[in-house]
């Protein structure tokens, strides 16, 4: 008795899912940027992926509809794959790849369950891996590897792993686990709701109870705020809902005021929560330096954006990218931004960014435009999928628990949710069962089309000069970091690198944009820093001073003109430049030492070191060293 065909097509929502899963389960054991275990499964998950497209041509199942999602879905994975063209590591940057690859995979699997029933079914899915993901954490989390942000709720997750037993495997860093955790908190809500026996309900609630606690004991205070802030903006329309039926008996009216009506809240939460932010930066409270501190990474991270403005760095490559060209060490520092669209714009250029937005705003538009016909558990499963998306985005505002791991794989996945409930709330209003229309995605693409084409006629020089200096950039960076490791940084050191491999491409197309550019920032720090890493110290001057003189005063600009002023021998002038920045003393500190000292130029050493003396007249070992410099300059003369 074989298998009937419609029994395996009403399974095939299910297949589908299966096959994501097990594909992005696959990729996520190849690791990422940040945890990169080697090339292995590479493509080879994509046979699951084709299965059920495979399925659905030969049973004749849903057929593909593209919308406004799939066509920035599609620009994503692009960009991303021009993220692994420019990367100058392949391994890692392929690894990414295919857990964006995987993150694609999961949307359409749940874009693609085609009912109520198999929706509930996929989202309990999730349900059981929210509460796995959270036990998990608890089992094997390292209490004492991070800052007790909250001493009793450090002490209660020590006392809970205690009476869990061992996990071994990889250790999740707490922010990933809260703020994926946070991403999945609506579905329970879902789940909670859709539960038609009191068992389901219990066994959800206790789900609930688990993943909240996972959440509060991670301590990841931009998930808590982030989903706090959805829970209030949630219950704000739940209650106008309520209230705008009672007061408009016309649907009509009672929706306008409804939107009216949070639309104006939003807009004054937003101003409170900037002079919130600005009283606590102002204030003693040790969470004012952690806000501190993560303005100023992305601040520093926007520098590096700005270089690789078109085409992004390349798909894992934050790293050593902005250890090397922006903070100007030899050592990687942090692994991402902190922030999800910076971590996107760098990685991925602006074409990526745009496709990040595009897929938000496409995502809250259709949610808006469904839930005005919604009711029961239509609007439920509709309000849950857009609460995920908008913890996502608030979230990635000061943390990047997704983009910036192997979580990855699950940033489409409220999308996913959104665009099944949406097809099925269209198939109930008998309107075309398509995602969005493609009209929307058309006309938010013809207005950025139309802005992109003003601002090439208003300021061709400048981007054309980003362009050159963009692509520049990427040549510089696949030759040095293509060469250098930060495991054995001085041999050879990154000065070196410059002397000994061929940058003539990346001088070339960077000297070509200070010709159409004069004021690109880009081109003349990338220059100087060759220059002075290769002993030309009046062209590398010039280079970073008309950097300066066209009104450049971030970071990168002042360390590099002190480093010139040093190497020209006017100390005292590096020192105005330079001071007051983080790591000014120590760079031409390490400067002294090992580009003059190390190579006998005794003289330059001994400004390097004045500098380091008149920044800080209490370091000794500064002083001592430059005496000696000093004098063992005076003999060679």
């Amino acid at each position: 008795m074989g298998i009937k065909p419609g029994c395996f097509k009403s399974a095939l929502p299910y297949l589908e899912l299966a096959c994501a899963v097990a594909a992005g389960g696959l990729w996520y054991t190849q690791g990422g940027a940040v945890w990169y275990a080697g090339a292995w499964p590479g493509p080879w998950p994509l046979i699951l992926l084709a299965i059920p497209c495979l399925a659905r041509l030969v049973i004749g199942g849903i057929p593909f509809r593209p919308g406004a999602m799939d066509i920035f879905l599609g620009l994503f994975l692009a960009t991303a794959a021009l993220g692994v063209w420019v990367a100058n590591d392949p391994g890692p940057a392929w690894a990414k790849f295919w857990l964006v690859v995987g993150a694609v995979g999961l949307y359409h699997a749940m874009a693609h369950q085609p009912d109520e029933l198999r929706l509930y079914g996929a989202l309990a899915f999730w349900g059981v891996l929210g509460v796995a993901l959270a036990a998990y954490f608890l089992a094997t989390n390292d209490w004492a590897a991070y800052p007790a942000k909250a001493p009793i709720l450090t002490a209660l997750g020590r006392q809970i792993s205690a009476w869990l037993p061992f996990l071994p495997g990889h250790r999740l860093h707490p922010n990933i686990v809260g703020g994926t955790l946070a991403m999945l908190m609506p579905v329970y809500v879902v789940l909670l709701n859709l539960a038609r026996v009191r068992w389901a309900r219990v066994v959800w609630g206790m789900a609930v109870g688990i993943a909240g606690l996972a959440v509060l004991i991670s301590t990841s205070r931009g998930a808590w705020l982030a989903l706090g802030g959805t829970a209030g903006l949630w219950m704000a329309w739940r209650g106008l809902g309520w209230w705008t039926g009672r007061r408009f008996p016309q649907p009509g009216r009672a929706w306008q005021a409804r939107l009216l009506a949070l639309s104006g809240l939003i807009l004054i939460a937003l101003p409170v929560v900037v002079i919130l932010a600005r009283q606590v930066l102002a204030s003693p409270l040790a969470v004012s330096g952690v806000l501190a501190n993560r303005l100023d990474l992305m601040t520093s991270s926007w520098l590096l954006a700005r270089d690789y403005i078109f085409t992004g760095a390349g798909l894992g490559m934050y790293q050593m990218q902005f250890s090397i060209y922006t903070l100007l060490i030899h050592v990687g520092y942090i692994t991402h931004s902190h922030n999800l669209f910076l971590d996107v714009l760098i990685e991925q250029g602006l074409g990526g960014l745009f496709a990040l937005g595009g897929l938000a705003v496409a995502g809250l538009v259709l949610g808006v435009r469904r839930l005005r016909d919604a009711a029961g558990n239509a609007a439920w499963i509709l309000e849950a999928a857009m609460a995920g998306l908008v913890v996502i985005l608030a979230h990635g505002l000061v943390d990047d628990a997704l983009y910036g791991s192997r979580g990855l794989l699950l940033l489409f996945v409220p999308l996913g949710m959104l665009a099944a409930a949406s097809t099925q709330q269209a198939v109930v209003d008998r309107r075309q069962p398509m995602p969005f229309r493609l009209s929307s995605a058309f006309y938010f693409s013809l207005v950025a089309l139309v802005a992109l084409a003003l601002a090439l006629a208003i300021w061709w020089r400048p981007i054309l000069g980003a362009w050159y200096a963009n692509l520049g950039a990427v040549e510089q960076s696949r030759v040095e970091l293509g060469h250098y490791s930060q495991w054995h940084f001085d041999n050879p050191t990154m000065d070196q690198v410059r002397r000994q491999n061929n940058l003539d491409a990346a001088l070339m197309l960077l000297e070509q944009a200070t010709q159409v550019d004069p004021a690109n920032p880009t081109a003349r720090q990338r220059l100087a820093a060759i220059f002075l890493s290769r002993g030309q110290y009046d062209q590398a001057l010039a280079q970073v001073q008309a950097a300066w003189d066209a009104g450049q005063r971030d970071s990168v600009t002042c360390l590099l003109l002190g480093d010139a002023y040093a190497a020209n021998g006017r100390p005292d002038q590096a020192v105005e430049v330079v001071r007051g920045l983080r790591w000014a003393e120590a760079r031409l500190a390490g400067q002294a030492w090992a580009r003059y000292w190390v190579s006998k130029d005794y003289q330059r050493a001994a400004d390097a070191w004045a500098a380091v003396v008149a920044l800080n007249p209490d370091n000794k070992q500064a002083a001592a060293s430059q005496a000696e410099a000093a004098r063992r300059a005076a003999e060679k003369h």
